[in-house]
């Protein structure tokens, strides 16, 4: 995945954006992929977890006033918001986000490596799913 994408995905993750899928329909796909994971798996997945909060945080103390009134600006959408926090970051900011993309992708490696066929169909499962409601949103 090109950098250029990878950056907004962060974003996204920053302004802890969500689809409109219903939370419980979420909860009982988390629970269920979570019950078939390993201890050292959901151990994996907490610590990673904790440090996207950390560098959440980190990158929210780093951003100025232009930067913090496009964050909390309500009448811009969300993709708005995402490409004008772009273009106003700074290159600490940048390298902040991808030093987290790049520590996120070599999780991801470790994680899938750890998956037996059965977490694998699972997981493969719930982000057909996922893609389905978006696109279903989008469609709206």
């Amino acid at each position: 995945m090109k950098l250029s994408r990878i950056i907004p995905l962060y974003v996204v993750l920053l302004l802890g954006l969500s689809a409109n899928i219903s939370v419980s329909a979420q909860n009982r796909d988390y629970d269920l992929i979570m019950k078939e994971l390993t201890k050292e798996q959901k151990e994996l997945l907490q610590k990673e977890r904790e440090m996207i909060k950390s560098n959440r945080e980190a990158l929210k103390k780093s951003l100025n006033k232009e930067q913090l009134a496009i964050l909390t600006d309500k009448t811009l959408r969300n993709d708005v918001k995402r490409r004008m926090l772009m273009k106003t970051f700074t290159k600490q900011q940048r390298d902040l986000v991808r030093r987290q993309e790049i520590r996120l992708r070599a999780t991801r490696d470790v994680f899938k490596k750890t998956l037996t066929d059965n977490q694998r169909k699972i997981l493969k499962d719930r982000i057909e799913r996922s893609r389905r409601n978006r696109q279903r949103v989008r469609d709206n």
